[in-house]
Parts: C-alpha cells; sequence; structure tokens
C-alpha cells in the first residue's frame, strides 16, 4: 500500500555562525511557549532547525505520526552571489539522503534575495539561487524533470533590517531558498 508524502524541506539561507546548541529549541514559540503552527499545521522553524537537533524535541515526531515528514537545510549564500556554500550543500546531501526510497513528483526550488540592490537584479539573483539549488540537488541523483525553480526576489522576507553597519549581516536569512519535496513511499 502506497501513501502520498510531502517532504517539505525550508533550505532557510541563513548566514549563522556555528549550529544551534542542543538546548536550543529550533521551533518557534508563542508566549505560552506552544509550538507556533503555519497554515498547514506544520511547525514554523527557526534558522538553527536541522534534522538531527529536531529529533530531541516533540513538534516533528507530531508530524511523522501523521505520516507527514518535513525536513529543512540551512544553505548559506553570500551578498550578491548564488554560489553554494560547504555548509548548505553538506545540508542539501541531507536532505537527499533522507528522500532515498522516495518516489518523487515534484521537488519545488523558490529562490530570495535580500532587499540590498535594484529589484531586477534582486529578482534575477532570486532565479539563479533556485537553479543552483535545483543543479546541486540533479548531481546528488534527483531527477532534472521533477525540479522546478522560481525566483521570489526580495518578497517574504524573514527579518527586517535598519539601515546601518551591519545591515548586510542581518538581512542574511532573507538570501534564502524554499524547496518543496512531493512524492510516494511504499509502507
Amino acid at each position: 500500500m502506497k501513501s502520498s508524502i510531502a517532504l517539505s524541506a525550508l533550505a532557510a539561507l541563513v548566514a549563522v555562525s556555528g549550529a544551534a546548541s542542543a538546548a536550543e529549541n529550533p521551533y518557534v514559540l508563542d508566549s505560552n511557549k506552544a509550538y507556533v503552527k503555519d497554515s498547514y499545521k506544520q511547525c514554523v522553524r527557526t534558522g538553527y532547525w536541522t534534522p538531527a537537533l529536531a529529533e530531541q524535541f516533540e513538534c516533528d515526531g507530531d508530524i511523522a505520526a501523521k505520516s507527514k515528514v518535513v525536513l529543512a537545510a540551512d544553505t548559506l549564500f553570500n551578498l550578491n552571489s548564488a554560489a553554494l556554500k560547504a555548509d548548505g550543500r553538506n545540508m542539501l546531501n541531507e536532505l537527499v539522503a533522507r528522500m532515498a526510497g522516495l518516489k518523487v513528483e515534484v521537488v519545488m526550488a523558490t529562490g530570495y534575495a535580500d532587499r540590498l540592490g535594484p529589484a531586477a537584479f534582486n529578482q534575477k539573483l532570486s532565479e539563479k539561487r533556485a537553479e543552483s539549488v535545483k543543479t546541486y540537488l540533479v548531481k546528488q541523483g534527483v531527477p532534472a524533470d521533477k525540479v522546478q525553480t522560481e525566483g521570489k526576489g526580495t518578497a517574504d522576507p524573514v527579518v527586517t533590517c535598519a539601515d546601518g553597519a551591519d545591515v548586510v549581516a542581518c538581512l542574511a536569512p532573507n538570501r534564502r531558498a524554499v524547496i518543496e519535496v512531493v512524492g510516494t513511499r511504499a509502507q
């Protein structure tokens, strides 16, 4: 018997120095310390989320119990660059490994840029970031005809920052890609 599994991977292209400690909760909590969930009833993740860290918390356990698996990868891009950094490649490798045994129906890679620079440049850069993720996934064995890309420029920023000396570092979380993988797996 087959069941449909949606693998939604948020590849938040977050520039953080080092990994979060095991004590840090990789999920967004509200003022009552309850998990914040999106419109799909999935827990909202911070930039510190990793599959290994998530195993220590109950939020993904609830998703797995409902036959849905949510994966994430932190992939870093430098300012004005679409080249994946080593940390990003490692996280995408982990994503591909977790996709093993899945009959992929579609993979959607959506790239984003921060607000610095002209809108036309940022749109093109976001498209290049999505294509960079696609190229890497294809090299790792994901069928090219199953991967679609889209660039959304500066839409849906993760953070807003005041102009100043540290604005480039502050806006780093907006330089990201969102990857959604949908497929089926035999149970």
